[in-house]
């Protein structure tokens, strides 16, 4: 069964380190056979705002673009995406990243001689679409509160780590989000806050 530790905050103080929680959960009876920092999928991945955009001049389908993700540094970046236009916000893999989900290593390049330093990427190049048309454009009202340079993971809800928990048949205990903040709450001693009884419906962790 896989658990959000941000779901499980909603519910219960957890005042330790993912993988502290993960050990102790473990000898608590709860076998975690994985725990995965959903952030690493887009890690180095920022917020950007397309300044120009103007046709690359040795390629009729390749445009080179002036972005800034907020430092002094005004990034270059060859893009081929048909969408790709000026004044709009997007999300920037810089260089040193890495993308998990193509797996590819973003390096400072020349493309057509034309240098190159990211990539304007699409959900599916993020791994979070199975088929993007176009690098993604993001809704305004989506980053109102965000700044150039903010990580993507922030803006994705990506900021979480994914526990893998094996439950025993003698431990149906462990069988909900509530069950498992429960245990949590005496493995660390901390505050638990569960929601009015009615409101606990449909509560199972996803699987």
């Amino acid at each position: 069964m896989k658990v959000s530790q941000n779901w499980l905050k909603e519910l219960v103080d957890i005042n330790s380190t993912p993988e502290v929680l993960a050990e102790k959960l473990s000898i608590g009876g709860f076998e975690v056979e994985s725990l995965k920092d959903t952030s690493l999928q887009v890690k180095g991945v920022l917020l950007g705002n397309v300044l120009s955009v103007e046709k690359h001049p040795n390629s009729t389908k390749l445009s080179v673009c002036q972005v800034d993700i907020g430092n002094k540094n005004i990034l270059q970046i060859v893009c081929g995406a048909r969408n790709i236009k000026s004044d709009i916000h997007v999300y920037v893999a810089t260089v040193g990243s890495y993308l998990s989900s193509i797996g590819l290593s973003i390096k400072k390049s020349e493309i057509r001689g034309v240098s190159s330093e990211g990539m304007i990427c699409s959900l599916e190049e993020l791994g979070l679409d199975s088929n993007s048309d176009g690098i993604e454009i993001i809704d305004p009202l989506t980053i109102k509160d965000h700044k150039l340079g903010t990580e993507a993971s922030k803006i994705l809800g990506l900021n979480d780590h994914i526990f893998d928990l094996a439950i025993t048949a003698n431990r149906p205990d462990g069988m909900s989000v509530i069950g498992i903040a429960r245990e949590i709450s005496a493995l660390l001693q901390t505050k638990l806050t569960l929601p009015p009884e009615h409101e606990i419906i449909n509560l199972n962790a996803f699987k």
